[in-house]
């Protein structure tokens, strides 16, 4: 198997608990909005302490693993687009088939990959790429409110 991105390295498991650490973040987050608006239908047992998901429903997968698949009648969410580069945007989004909605996330003030920079990224190249296009849209949040008052110094500091 050739993987593309990042490599997960050897972790004993399975690939559900080698991906845990990086995405509890997202997990954690649509338990939130769950418990504001409930989403039972994404979880297998909701009323479950933390619920966990219904794999059939919901799925969280590492870039390494997406090469040969074809996603149809989903919603993607790529997230960290800032972070992945043009061949890796390129790989993820050619497997978008029928009646998927895509949306990309990402902040070009937080790359942290070493190859890449504010100005080149696979966020910027996607935007740059899509501009005109009927089925593309974009839109760009401004304003000093984030996640806090040190994020927001953070921001407001340009550190």
């Amino acid at each position: 198997m050739i993987e593309i991105g990042q490599k997960l390295g050897y972790l004993p498991g399975k690939i559900e608990e080698k991906m845990e650490p990086y995405i509890r973040y997202i997990a954690d987050l649509i338990i939130k909005l769950h418990k504001l608006r409930p989403a039972n239908r994404i979880f297998a047992e909701p009323d479950e302490s933390p619920p966990k998901f219904d794999t059939k429903r919901f799925e969280l997968l590492p870039l390494t693993y997406i090469r040969g698949m074809n996603i149809e009648n989903a919603v993607v969410i790529i997230d960290e687009m800032q972070n992945m580069s043009r061949p890796e945007c390129r790989a993820l989004l050619s497997r978008m088939g029928e009646g998927v909605k895509c949306i990309c996330l990402g902040d070009i003030h937080q790359v942290d990959h070493p190859y890449l920079d504010s100005e080149n990224n696979g966020l910027n190249w996607v935007v740059s790429k899509f501009t005109g296009s009927k089925i593309y849209g974009h839109l760009v949040l401004k304003g000093d409110k984030s996640r806090g008052p040190i994020t927001d110094l953070v921001i407001k500091s340009g550190l």
